[in-house]
C-alpha cells in the first residue's frame, strides 16, 4: 500500500521538523509566477538546514514581495530530512484597465501616469495611489468637483487576471471669477495679470482654474518683479489663495473660484556692472588652488599661469554691458550672464566649474559718492589704495554723471556684481545609466552617443547626442541629467526616456500637380524587435502613378556607425510631354495633351557611414529595367521610338556625402541639412542611359523669434511657438556621357531618355506654375537636363505640432546641354537667329503681333522669339541669372495631420523687372493666384 504524504504547516508543528536537512522546496498555487522566481526571492535551498531564523525570513520575504496575500510553508518527513512545500494565493495581475467617464482627459494620458499597470500585480496601495494620480490630474485640468471610484471584474480562475475599472465622475470646470493682486504700489496690476496663465472668465477667456497653473504664476510673478528691477520680491503665503464660492450665493447653480496674490514688492534696483576675476588662491604649494592644474601643473611659474578662458572673452558673452549702467536691473538677464560662463566652461568639459557672485549695493546719493571721491581722506595707506581701487572697479565717474544728469534716481539702490570664477577640475563621465527603454536595445541608443564611459564631459558634445537619439523616433521625451560621481573628478549621465509606438499601418493620400492623386497603403516598423532594424512596405495607386516598394535598413551594421539598406520597387507612371504641333502656322499652332506611360523594376543596394558627428558618405548601386508603353496619338517621334524599343537596361550607381546638424528632423528650427550626390548611370556600368548627374541641396533653418517676443512676454508655453524660416535651394546638373562598350546611335537611343529629363511646376517645384505653362520656353515643355530651385518659406505657427501659416517665395529655371540638340533639333539650335530674322522679314505684321500680343490681344512681357532662344537654354555661367529665372510668392498653411500631411497654398506668378526699386511685377494677362492643393510633403 502506497504511503500518502502527510503535510503539516510549519509554523504550527516546528518541533518536528526544525534542525534537519532540506530535501526539496516545491511550490504550490503559483500561476503567473515562476517557481524559479520564488526560489530566487527565499533564502530556503535544497541541502540547508531548516531553522526558525530561515522560515521567518522568508515568510517577511515573500509578503513583502507583493505578489502573495496569504502563504502557508508546509513540512513532510523525508527519512532524516524533511520536504517543504510553499503553498501561495496570489494577488490577480491586472488584465486590462478602462477608464470610463474620462472624456475631458485622455485615457492614454491617464494610463501612463498612474503606477498600476496592465499584467502587474494589484495592491491596495497601487489602487489607492492611482486614483490620487486621476484626482490630481483632473485638478490640473480644472475639473475640482470630479470623483473616481475603483471596481473589479470577477477573477479570471484559469489566469488569475482580472479586468480594473476607474469610474469617473468628472463634474465640472470651474472658472476664476476674479484674480486679485493686492502689494503692488510701483507694477500695475493689469500688466501682472497680462503675464498670468490664470484668466479672469469672459466672452473669449474660459478662465477654467487649474491648480497647477496657479503654482506656476506665483513664479511668474515673482520672476516678473525681478526682470523688472525688484531683486528682493517675493509672494507672501499670508493673503495668497484660492477658494471656490458660488457665484450667485442666493441662487447656488455655479460654483467660481476667487485667486489672490499677495505680493512683497521691496525696493527697485539699478545697474552698475560687472567685475569678473579668476579666484587665484594659493595651495600650500603655493600654486593656484582653483585654476585649471592641466594647463598649470606645479612648478609652473606665476608669470606663466594660465586659465581656461581669458577674461575678455567671457565678457563678451555676457547681455549686459558697460553701457547698460543705470538701467532697471533685470535679474533674468543675470542669471543668463552667470550662465554663459558656466557653458562655456562646460563645453570644454569643466562641468564642476563655480561661479560666485557677489553683489556690493550703492545708494546714488552725494555721500554715497562722495565718499569714493575723497579717497585720500582716509586713515592709512592701505585704505587710500582699496578705496582708489573701488572707485574705478564701481564705476564712480558714471554714477557721479548719473547723479548730476538725473534727479529721479536720486535715492536709488544700484547693484555691482563681482562674478569670481573657481575653474575647478575637469569633469569625465564614469557611467552612463539609461532609464525607461523597454523595447530599445541600450546598445541601440549608446551608439548615438558621441562620447563613452572615461570622456571628458563636453556639453555640446552631450546636447548634440540627445538631438540625435530624438531623431531616431523612437522616443517622445529624451532627457539628460547629470548626478554626482565617486569623486571630484567624475559624473553619472542619466538618460530618461519614454517610448512611443515605431510600428506604421497606415493608408492616406498624396497629391502633386504633376504626380497627380494617388492613395497609399503602408506597413513598417522602425524599430524592429528594439534593434533599430526599419522594414517597410509601401503600395500606392493613382491614375497618373503606380508604385510598390519593399525596404530593409540595419543603421548600424555590426554595431558599427556603417548603414546597410536592401530594396525592391515596381512604377508604373504616366508622363505628359509636349504635343507635336497639328497646325502648319508655327506662330499659333495648336498643340493637344500627350502622354505615355512608363513602367519599371529594379532593386538596389547602399551602405552609408557616418563620421565626424554630422557627416555622411553613402554608396549605392541601382539596377533596373524600363519600358514606355501606351502613347497617345500626339507623342514626339523620340517617344514613339523609345516605346519601339520595349524593355530597357539601367545601371546606376550613386555616391554622396551628407551633413545635417538639425535640431529635429521632424519639425526642424534650425540648422543645416547639405547633401550632395553624384549618379553615374551606364558608361563602364553597361545598359542603354549614359550620363552623370550632380544634385547639391542646401536646406538652413533660422528660428528668429517665439511669441514671446524676445521676452516681453513672459510665458514659457510659448516658447515652443517659433517662427522658422527655411531656406532651401536643389539644383540637378546633367551631363551626358557616351557607353564604354559598344556604340549606341544616339539618335535612335538618346544616352539621356525622356524618362531622365526634369520638369518644373506645380506643388512638387514651383508653385503657382505648371509644367507646360505658357511662359516656358518650349524646350522646357518637354523636360531638361539641368535645373535649379530655390524656394524659402516663412512660417507661423498656430498650433506646433499641427497648423502653420506660411509665406513663401520660389524660383526655378531650367537648361539644357549644347549636345542634345541632335537631328532637326540640331539645325533649329544653330540656324535660330536667321529663322527668326527671316520670319520678321517675310512676315513683319505678323511677327510684331506674334512677339507682343497673345490671343486675346493682350501684351505680353517677353518676346517668344526671345523666350525660345536657344542661347538663354544652354547651361552656363552667363545663363543663370535672374532674368533666365520663373518666379511666383504666396501664402497657405501647413497642416500636418498624421498619415494626412495637407498642404494649401495660393501662388502668384511674379516676373524680374531688373528695376533695383521694384524688381518684380506681375505678368499683366495672368495676375491672379493659382489655388495650390497637397497631400503628402512632395517637395523637390
Amino acid at each position: 500500500m502506497l504511503g500518502v504524504a502527510q503535510w503539516h504547516s510549519l509554523y504550527s508543528n516546528r518541533t518536528s521538523y526544525l534542525d534537519r536537512r532540506i530535501t526539496s522546496v516545491e511550490f504550490v498555487g503559483n500561476i503567473n509566477t515562476a517557481s524559479s522566481d520564488i526560489l530566487d526571492m527565499i533564502d530556503m535551498k535544497k541541502d540547508m538546514v531548516l531553522t526558525q531564523e530561515l522560515l521567518d525570513a522568508d515568510m517577511k520575504t515573500l509578503f513583502q514581495s507583493g505578489y502573495f496575500f496569504q502563504i502557508d510553508i508546509q513540512g513532510e518527513n523525508d527519512g532524516d530530512g524533511v520536504k517543504v512545500r510553499i503553498v501561495v494565493k496570489e494577488r490577480p495581475r491586472v488584465k486590462d484597465i478602462d477608464f470610463i467617464g474620462a472624456d475631458e482627459v485622455f485615457p492614454s494620458d491617464l494610463r501612463e501616469k498612474i503606477p498600476l499597470k496592465e499584467n502587474e500585480i494589484i495592491t491596495p496601495k497601487k489602487v489607492q495611489l492611482s486614483k490620487e494620480v486621476i484626482l490630481k490630474k483632473y485638478r490640473d485640468e480644472g475639473f475640482f468637483l470630479a470623483y473616481v471610484r475603483f471596481e473589479l471584474d470577477p477573477v479570471d480562475p484559469d489566469t488569475n487576471t482580472v479586468k480594473v475599472k476607474f469610474i469617473i465622475d468628472e463634474g465640472e470646470e470651474i472658472p476664476v471669477s476674479k484674480i486679485n493682486i493686492f502689494g503692488n504700489n510701483e507694477i500695475d496690476t493689469f500688466e501682472i495679470q497680462g503675464i498670468l496663465d490664470l484668466k479672469e472668465s469672459g466672452i473669449i477667456e474660459s478662465g477654467v482654474f487649474k491648480e497647477s497653473a496657479f503654482e506656476t504664476d506665483k513664479q511668474k510673478i515673482v520672476g516678473y518683479l525681478k526682470s523688472r528691477g525688484y531683486v528682493d520680491a517675493e509672494i507672501s503665503n499670508d493673503g495668497t489663495n484660492w477658494e471656490i464660492k458660488w457665484e450667485n450665493s442666493k441662487k447656488k447653480d455655479k460654483r467660481v473660484v476667487i485667486v489672490n496674490y499677495k505680493i512683497v514688492e521691496g525696493e527697485q534696483y539699478f545697474y552698475n556692472g560687472y567685475t569678473t576675476s579668476h579666484d587665484m588662491t594659493l595651495a600650500p604649494n603655493n600654486m593656484p588652488l582653483y585654476l585649471n592644474k592641466e594647463s598649470n601643473p606645479v612648478g609652473t611659474p606665476p608669470e606663466e599661469w594660465k586659465p581656461v578662458y581669458e577674461l575678455k572673452y567671457l565678457k563678451n558673452q555676457f547681455e549686459f554691458t558697460d553701457n547698460d549702467i543705470g538701467e532697471v536691473f533685470d535679474e533674468s538677464k543675470f542669471q543668463k550672464d552667470r550662465g554663459s560662463i558656466n557653458e562655456s566652461y562646460s563645453a570644454k568639459g569643466y562641468l564642476f566649474a563655480q561661479v560666485i557672485p557677489r553683489r556690493k549695493i550703492i545708494e546714488l546719493s552725494e555721500e554715497s559718492i562722495g565718499r569714493y571721491e575723497n579717497c585720500q581722506k582716509r586713515s592709512s595707506p592701505e585704505s587710500v589704495k582699496d578705496c582708489e581701487e573701488e572707485f574705478q572697479r564701481l564705476n564712480i565717474p558714471k554714477l557721479r554723471k548719473l547723479y548730476e544728469s538725473n534727479k529721479n534716481l536720486h535715492g536709488k539702490k544700484f547693484i555691482h556684481v563681482d562674478f569670481t570664477i573657481r575653474e575647478n577640475n575637469l569633469a569625465f563621465v564614469e557611467n552612463i545609466i539609461i532609464k525607461g527603454n523597454k523595447k530599445t536595445l541600450d546598445r541601440v541608443i549608446r551608439r548615438e552617443l558621441l562620447f563613452k564611459p572615461g570622456d571628458l564631459f563636453n556639453s555640446t558634445l552631450v546636447n548634440r547626442s540627445r538631438e540625435r537619439i530624438f531623431n531616431l523616433g523612437y522616443f517622445k521625451e529624451v532627457n539628460f541629467n547629470m548626478r554626482p560621481g565617486s569623486d571630484e573628478t567624475k559624473m553619472n549621465l542619466i538618460i530618461e526616456l519614454v517610448e512611443q509606438p515605431t510600428g506604421t499601418v497606415s493608408m492616406g493620400g498624396g497629391y502633386g500637380t504633376i504626380t497627380g492623386f494617388s492613395i497609399f497603403t503602408q506597413l513598417g516598423e522602425n524599430n524592429l524587435n528594439g534593434s533599430g532594424q526599419q522594414i517597410n512596405g509601401r503600395i500606392e495607386f493613382g491614375p497618373i502613378r503606380r508604385f510598390l516598394q519593399l525596404s530593409w535598413t540595419e543603421p548600424w551594421f555590426n554595431d558599427k556607425p556603417w548603414s546597410l539598406t536592401l530594396s525592391a520597387f515596381y512604377s508604373s507612371r504616366t508622363l505628359f510631354v509636349g504635343a507635336t504641333s497639328i497646325t502648319e502656322n508655327n506662330n499659333q499652332g495648336i498643340k493637344e495633351a500627350a502622354s505615355y506611360e512608363r513602367a519599371g523594376v529594379g532593386v538596389s543596394a547602399g551602405i552609408g557611414h557616418r563620421f565626424l558627428i554630422n557627416w555622411t558618405h553613402f554608396h549605392r548601386y541601382s539596377p533596373s529595367f524600363f519600358a514606355s508603353t501606351r502613347p497617345s496619338s500626339l507623342v514626339s517621334d523620340q517617344v514613339l521610338a523609345e516605346v519601339n524599343r520595349g524593355w530597357q537596361f539601367r545601371s546606376q550607381m550613386t555616391n554622396g556625402i551628407a551633413y545635417d546638424n538639425r535640431d529635429n528632423v521632424f519639425n526642424s528650427t534650425q540648422g543645416f541639412n547639405l547633401i550632395f550626390s553624384v549618379d553615374n548611370v551606364g558608361q563602364y556600368l553597361g545598359g542603354e542611359s549614359h550620363f552623370d548627374q550632380f544634385s547639391p541641396i542646401l536646406e538652413y533653418y533660422q528660428n528668429w523669434f517665439d511669441y514671446t517676443f524676445f521676452g516681453l512676454i513672459r510665458k514659457n508655453a510659448l516658447r515652443r511657438w517659433r517662427v522658422v524660416q527655411q531656406f532651401r535651394t536643389s539644383s540637378v546638373f546633367t551631363f551626358e556621357r557616351a557607353p564604354k562598350y559598344r556604340n549606341q546611335d544616339k539618335e535612335k537611343i538618346p544616352y539621356i531618355q525622356v524618362q531622365d529629363r526634369l520638369f518644373l511646376g506645380g506643388y512638387e517645384s514651383l508653385r503657382g506654375w505648371f509644367f507646360d505653362d505658357k511662359y516656358y520656353p518650349d524646350e522646357w515643355k518637354n523636360g531638361a537636363a539641368s535645373r535649379i530651385l530655390f524656394t524659402s518659406e516663412l512660417r507661423f505657427p498656430i498650433e506646433p505640432s499641427l497648423l502653420w501659416f506660411v509665406i513663401f517665395f520660389d524660383a526655378g529655371a531650367m537648361y539644357e546641354e549644347v549636345n542634345k540638340a541632335i537631328g532637326e533639333r540640331k539645325e533649329s539650335f544653330k540656324n535660330y537667329d536667321s529663322i527668326v530674322t527671316n520670319q520678321r522679314y517675310s512676315d513683319p505684321s505678323g511677327a510684331y503681333i506674334f512677339e507682343n500680343f497673345n490671343s486675346n490681344g493682350q501684351k505680353i512681357p517677353i518676346s517668344p522669339y526671345e523666350l525660345n532662344d536657344p542661347d538663354r537654354l544652354v547651361l552656363s555661367g552667363r545663363n543663370i541669372s535672374l532674368q533666365n529665372f520663373k518666379y511666383s510668392w504666396g501664402f497657405g498653411l501647413r497642416i500636418q495631420i498624421p498619415v494626412l500631411p495637407l498642404r494649401i497654398y495660393f501662388a502668384q506668378k511674379i516676373r524680374y523687372t531688373g528695376d533695383s526699386e521694384h524688381p518684380f511685377s506681375v505678368y499683366p494677362d495672368t495676375n491672379a493666384f493659382q489655388f495650390v492643393f497637397g497631400i503628402g510633403d512632395l517637395r523637390f
